[in-house]
C-alpha cells in the first residue's frame, strides 16, 4: 500500500496557495473576482476540498505574481500528485474518503473510542458494527466497507508502520458486538495487536465514573511527519468533522490518558473480559 495520498497533497497545495494569496495582499473574494471565479471555488481549493487543475493553479500563481520558476515547478508537481486517485476511490460507497486519505499518510494516530477502533477490528466485528449502524446497507455496500476497513489496517503492519495510541472507554470492551464468539475473537485480536511496538492501548474503567470524554464523544487526532502538513482533529459528530479545535483535543487526549489505567492493566482487563465470555 502506498503512503502517498492525493488528499494530503491537495491540502498541502491549498495551504500554499492561501499563503501566496495572503503574501500578495489579496483577500479571498478579491482574488476570486479577479479570475471571475466564485468565492466558494477558491475557498474549496485553499481548503483542499476540491481537485485542482493545472490551469487553475497557473492562473493563481500568475495573479500572485510568483516568478520563482523552481517554486512554480514544485507546485506544478504537487498539483499533479493531488490529481491522482487513491486506492480507496475505487470504491463507490465509502462515506469517509477524506479521512482515509489523511490517515493514509499520517505518522501517528491518537484516538479516543467507545467501540473498538476501525484499525483494530476483526472482519466479523466490523461486519456486525456496520450492519448495526447501517441497517439499509446493501450486501455490495457492506462488502465494500469491510474491504476498505481491512485494507486500511495494513497501515499498522507495513514498512515504517503508523503509530497508534488508542484510549478506549471500558464500554468498548464490554459491549456485545456480533455475539460471544465474535467478541472473544475481537478481544484476542486486540491482545495480539498490543504486542506490536507501534500500538499502545489504554482503557478507562467504569470505576472512574465521569471523565473528560464522557460528553465529548469519540475523536481522532492525525499527526503528520512532513512540516508542511499540519495536524488535524476528526470529530465525527460535527457537521464538518474536520472543524474542531486541535489544541483543545490534544489537551483532552492527554487528560484521557491520565484517567486511563496502564497498558498492562488494560491487557489484563481484556483477558478478564475474555474469561467472562
Amino acid at each position: 500500500m502506498t503512503t502517498s495520498s492525493p488528499v494530503v497533497r491537495r491540502r498541502r497545495l491549498g495551504l500554499e496557495l492561501k499563503r501566496l494569496r495572503e503574501g500578495a495582499g489579496l483577500k479571498g473574494n478579491d482574488a476570486a473576482k479577479s479570475l471571475k471565479w466564485s468565492a466558494s471555488k477558491l475557498s474549496r481549493l485553499e481548503a483542499g476540498r476540491s481537485t485542482p487543475t493545472p490551469a487553475d493553479v497557473a492562473k493563481l500563481l500568475d495573479l500572485y505574481q510568483l516568478s520563482d520558476e523552481a517554486q512554480r515547478e514544485k507546485l506544478a508537481i504537487l498539483t499533479k500528485e493531488a490529481r491522482k486517485k487513491g486506492w480507496w476511490q475505487l470504491y463507490s460507497d465509502i462515506p469517509y474518503t477524506t479521512f482515509i486519505g489523511l490517515e493514509a499518510e499520517a505518522e501517528t494516530i491518537l484516538t479516543y473510542e467507545t467501540v473498538i477502533p476501525g484499525l483494530l477490528q476483526t472482519s466479523q466485528y466490523a461486519e456486525a458494527i456496520n450492519r448495526a449502524t447501517g441497517p439499509g446497507l446493501t450486501d455490495e455496500a457492506l462488502e465494500q466497507r469491510l474491504d476498505v476497513r481491512m485494507q486500511r489496517q495494513q497501515l499498522l503492519t507495513q514498512h515504517n508502520p503508523i503509530q497508534l495510541r488508542a484510549v478506549l472507554d471500558e464500554s468498548a470492551l464490554c459491549r456485545m458486538v456480533g455475539g460471544p464468539e465474535v467478541m472473544r475473537a475481537q478481544l484476542a485480536h486486540l491482545l495480539d495487536m498490543a504486542d506490536s511496538p507501534n500500538v499502545l492501548l489504554q482503557a478507562i474503567p467504569f470505576s472512574i465514573g465521569a471523565h473528560p470524554g464522557t460528553l465529548v464523544g469519540p475523536f481522532v487526532i492525525l499527526r503528520f511527519a512532513h512540516p508542511e502538513d499540519p495536524d488535524v482533529v476528526y470529530v465525527e459528530a460535527n457537521a464538518d468533522p474536520y472543524v474542531g479545535n486541535l489544541q483543545e483535543h490534544e489537551v483532552l487526549f492527554d487528560n484521557l490518558r491520565a484517567n486511563a489505567i496502564s497498558v498492562p492493566q488494560t491487557l489484563e482487563m481484556i483477558r478478564s473480559r475474555m474469561r467472562e465470555l
